[in-house]
């Protein structure tokens, strides 16, 4: 049988006792080491915000091209700021490269935007004129502001259950690098989908700490099941106020490999009928390390009898060398994250 992987009532977190908060951590680290993967309900980012910014995440992809193009991307700078128009991005480079085989054709199904801390003056964030989409940078500080918060909490949990400092990896984010990606898929001929060629989002870890991935109506979004390496299991739409919670692959790294990052991939949905993939959003947060933070094993996650098995890098280096990977000029090897 597939596994499925843990819905949790993030209620207890604000109201719950200690023994309703220390079973909650329990079964949250117990989720993310086994599958990746955790579901939360009535979890800390008001219903509002998520609303409103899943509302003006539609107006900004339908605005004119010649709105847009200011807040354009610029993949050499490193860090993903602003619109990234259709197919720019190639995820196939990511895990799907083994060498033995030529890129795809095209890119990613998906155009995307991305914006960080709204204080950053490092890589500062591009905004569409407030005259063409009123609002539309308030409702992105106020879901960045909740989301951050929200991660923290969970890191917090995460090492209270571990029996470490529980301020091990929160101390090490302060959300100064964290960014909100939002991606909208448009529709898509189902043959072009099944070519093998082309894909919404191939299969790939995210770089961070852990992600926030608030859902969509239309399916698409599947998760791997470990049991059975290389089969994917859709995720399954419950309600507007759930979030998935993904473990990525700062937190592998900083565990020594003990919580492995969640592999995922966005496909057409599995229920589909029709010759026509339906239109699909994606609203995501990624928590991450402070740039100057060392994103190699923490001392509390190696024994005397173990190794590192992962170099030394700030996570600006490494979210720096993962970012270039799938946005190969002409051509890109292959990245190792993991064993």
């Amino acid at each position: 049988m597939p596994t499925s992987i843990p819905i949790l009532d993030a209620a207890c977190m604000v109201n719950g006792s200690a023994q309703e908060r220390a079973e909650f951590g329990d079964n949250f680290l117990k989720g993310m080491v086994e599958h990746g993967f955790v579901k939360l309900v009535n979890h800390t980012v008001p219903m509002p915000v998520v609303e409103d910014t899943f509302s003006q995440i539609k107006k900004f992809f339908k605005l004119p091209f010649d709105v847009k193009k200011p807040t354009i991307n610029d993949p050499k700078k490193g860090q993903q700021r602003g619109w990234s128009p259709p197919g720019e991005e190639k995820t196939w480079w990511l895990e799907s490269n083994t060498g033995d085989v030529e890129s795809p054709q095209f890119g990613d199904n998906k155009e995307s935007f991305d914006c960080g801390d709204p204080n950053d003056k490092q890589f500062p964030n591009q905004w569409p004129a407030e005259s063409a989409l009123p609002g539309y940078q308030k409702t992105m500080d106020q879901f960045y502001y909740d989301c951050g918060q929200l991660c923290v909490d969970l890191l917090d949990i995460m090492a209270e259950q571990m029996q470490v400092d529980p301020k091990l990896f929160s101390s090490r984010c302060t959300n100064e690098a964290s960014t909100i990606r939002i991606n909208h898929f448009p529709p898509v001929s189902r043959d072009i989908l099944e070519s093998g060629q082309v894909s919404r989002i191939w299969p790939h870890n995210d770089f961070g700490i852990i992600s926030l991935v608030f859902p969509d109506r239309t399916g698409g979004l599947e998760y791997e099941d470990r049991q059975n390496p290389g089969t994917f299991i859709p995720m399954p739409y419950n309600g507007d106020d759930e979030v998935v919670v993904i473990v990525s692959e700062t937190m592998q790294r900083w565990t020594n490999g003990m919580v492995r990052a969640g592999l995922h991939r966005v496909t057409k949905p599995v229920d589909m009928v029709g010759d026509r993939v339906p239109e699909r959003w994606s609203l995501v947060y990624f928590c991450k390390a402070d740039r100057h933070v060392n994103v190699g094993p923490l001392k509390e996650f190696v024994s005397p009898e173990e190794e590192p098995v992962y170099e030394d890098l700030t996570a600006l280096e490494y979210q720096s060398m993962r970012n270039a990977v799938h946005y190969p000029e002409p051509t890109a090897a292959p990245v190792a994250v993991a064993g």
